[in-house]
């Protein structure tokens, strides 16, 4: 049983090392949608930009309770400003089906507005995340950011 699980283990290191290293030599990589949308997730919550920029289509298609982008390098510099308001984030529910995935989590931010429940939803083709959709209650930081 000790041999069978190291092997285990020693696969799942083994491939995370060649994701990585393909990742750091800006190689594409092929992943499922649920690799994909978790790679992506966890990348961005953990300030990992490149990685998460890497899971996004250019003409990444973004609706979001506050902003709109067609780019997604508009899309990443929008979200490294809102990533740096969390303390953090807690996934409480994900789906995922072959082209696309549905998350539910929460966002720990340090301003007046505390936790804000978020529901993200994505669509992927050919390896990236073409289409984000993101809802969540935002009326406390639009009272934070002033008229626009």
């Amino acid at each position: 049983m000790r041999t069978i699980q190291m092997t285990l283990d020693d696969n799942l290191v083994n491939a995370v090392d060649r994701v990585s290293k393909a990742l750091t030599e800006n190689k594409e990589i092929k992943m499922d949608t649920r690799q994909l949308i978790e790679t992506y997730h966890n990348a961005w919550t953990t300030g990992d930009f490149v990685t998460a920029r890497r899971c996004l289509a250019d003409n990444l298609d973004f609706k979001g309770s506050i902003d709109k982008f067609q780019k997604a390098d508009d899309f990443i510099t929008a979200l490294k400003g809102f990533q740096s308001m969390l303390r953090g984030v807690r996934l409480l529910k994900s789906y995922f089906d072959q082209n696309g995935a549905a998350l539910l989590y929460d966002c720990d931010t340090v301003t007046p507005a505390g936790v804000i429940r978020t529901s993200e939803f994505f669509s992927a083709d050919n390896g990236k995340i073409t289409e984000i959709r993101l809802v969540f209650d935002a009326s406390e930081l639009r009272k934070l950011m002033g008229p626009k």
